[in-house]
């Protein structure tokens, strides 16, 4: 959630619901104002997590300093949705992570970012801060053989673009599964969890499209899947 709307609230564009719904799942938007102690309890009732698009994170985080293009995160969201990553990681949770959220993905496990993209000399570049945020803009080529690319089934798909940032030093333990055009990672995954995945395009913003739709039926079907194997394992030690 964003700190949109002024002080004291906390807003989500109502996109993300919507695409959950639409995959299957039942939403439960998580407010960064909650206390960090609480992220265990409220881990506890849900089963899966989507760790949404936003503003730029801290790059203190990987040892740079701010960039003057830079929209400077809410402090209190950066650290709520490193801590509610961590918690679910250590879970084995299902994550999926879209735009910002895939960005959180790297950078909690020690990658780093591009801070603005217009800066970097690139064969073929994409304005990737394109405001038609509905449209498909560019090509994405996926890795057949990855979750991502299974679940929607295609090894080339067009997809929208809206962000500045991207990834430059790959995280531990994650594997880049797709590209666009001119290079920058458009999608990254831990294929050693149930679901450790994100992608950097908006598929909430063209989920009419079955390809981009199928992005939130992979977190909806990881999730039921481990919430079923919960409550047999419940049962087994009841």
């Amino acid at each position: 959630m964003d700190s949109g709307g002024g002080p004291g609230r906390c807003q989500i564009n109502s996109d993300y619901t919507m695409s959950v719904e639409l995959a299957g799942g039942v939403p439960y938007p998580i407010p960064f104002t909650l206390s960090l102690g609480l992220i265990p309890a409220l881990l506890d009732v849900i089963d899966g997590v989507l760790f949404t698009g936003g503003d730029d994170l801290d790059p203190g985080l990987y040892g740079e300093d701010w960039h003057p293009k830079a929209f400077k995160i809410e402090p209190r969201r950066q650290e709520f949705e490193l801590a509610l990553l961590a918690e679910a990681e250590k879970r084995g949770m299902p994550v999926m992570g879209i735009c910002l959220g895939c960005q959180v993905l790297n950078v909690y496990r020690g990658g780093s970012l591009h801070q603005f993209l217009p800066d970097l000399p690139r064969e073929n570049a994409i304005e990737h801060r394109r405001l038609e945020r509905d449209l498909p803009l560019h090509d994405v080529r996926i890795e057949a053989d990855s979750t991502i690319g299974r679940a929607i089934g295609s090894q080339c798909i067009r997809a929208n673009t809206y962000h500045k940032q991207a990834i430059k030093r790959l995280g531990r333990g994650l594997r880049a599964v797709a590209w666009a055009p001119d290079g920058v990672i458009e999608a990254v995954e831990d294929a050693s969890f149930p679901l450790l995945a994100a992608v950097q395009w908006h598929p909430e913003r063209m989920k009419e499209h079955p390809e981009h739709l199928a992005v939130f039926k992979l977190l909806v079907e990881k999730a039921r899947n481990a919430s079923c194997r919960n409550a047999h394992s419940a049962e087994a030690t009841a």
